[in-house]
Formats: structure tokens, sequence, C-alpha cells
């Protein structure tokens, strides 16, 4: 019985360091426009991490998430990383939505398409694609300072996560 648990330990963890870029799933292709009228592809961003955070102007979780999503892409753009604000669901005008706030990162239209291909439940979920075009992260957050979220990304640009923040002493 002992030897079972042991072998049954020693698959687990196998199976868990085996799980890399080569065998995560491809991320699904796409061409949408963008607020500046030109065709994106996700091949066209072949070689570079993309963060692609699926948003509406009207989502209260969105309007929380996207300062953070600038810094982000402000922090981490010069590196390489490659951010797509994709809309969906969208009644509202990103373009205005974009310029009252500053945001400069990329934005996508009309995504409504891809929510089942990138398993988007609603607004708003991230996904970050690394730099051979398979899945890397996907999540659910509001949160404009995640560590999860900021981890994702400097890990997909081969960076070292953030170091852990010490307990607080009690």
């Amino acid at each position: 019985m002992r030897t079972v648990k042991y072998l049954s330990l020693i698959v687990l963890l196998l199976s868990t360091l085996s799980t890399n870029a080569t065998t995560a799933p491809k991320a699904a292709p796409w061409t949408l426009q963008t607020l500046a009228g030109k065709s994106l592809s996700l091949s066209d961003l072949k070689g570079k991490p993309v963060l692609m955070v699926f948003w509406a102007t009207w989502c209260p979780y969105c309007k929380k998430l996207l300062p953070g999503i600038e810094r982000l892409h402000q922090k981490y753009g010069p590196q390489g990383l490659q951010v797509v604000g994709i809309t969906i669901r969208e009644d509202g005008d990103p373009a205005a939505y974009m310029k009252r706030y500053g945001y400069t990162f990329t934005v996508a239209l009309d995504g409504d398409g891809l929510m089942k291909a990138y398993h988007v439940p609603g607004t708003p979920t991230i996904a970050v694609i690394d730099k051979e075009g398979f899945w890397h992260a996907h999540l659910r957050t509001s949160d404009p300072n995640s560590t999860e979220l900021e981890d994702a990304v400097r890990t997909s640009l081969g960076l070292a996560k953030l170091p852990k923040k010490a307990a607080p002493a009690q």
C-alpha cells in the first residue's frame, strides 16, 4: 500500500513537472480591427508575449483593472510585452474611453467571436500568451495591483517572479 502511495506521488510530480509550453495548448488565432482602423492578428505578434484583456467600457470591474493594465503596458512594453485590450459586448465608445483615461495600449474591437475560444465568461478576463503562441496564463481579476497577473507577465518575458512580501509581524 505504501509503495502505491509513493508511486502515485511520483507520477503526480512528474506530470506536473512535464507541463510546459510544448504541452500547453496553442492560443486560438484571431484577426480584429483596432481603434486605429488597422487589422491586427495574433500572428502579427508572434515572437512576443501578449497580454490580452477582454473588457467593455460599461464594466465596473474593467474600470478598476485597466489602470493596472496600462501600468503593465508601460513597465513591460519596452521589454517586448504586447498588450491588447479586446472589447466584448460593447455598446459604448472605446476610443473616447481610452482618450479620457489616457490609456495607450492597443485596443481591438468586436471580440465577441473569441469569447468561446478564450474561455471568456465575462469581463474582465485576461489571457497571457507566451512568445511561442502557447497559453501561459488565464486570469479573472479586477485587482489593478494583482501580483498573480504581474508574475504571469514577468514569467512570459523570461523574468523571475516578484519577491514575496513578508508576512506582517504579530
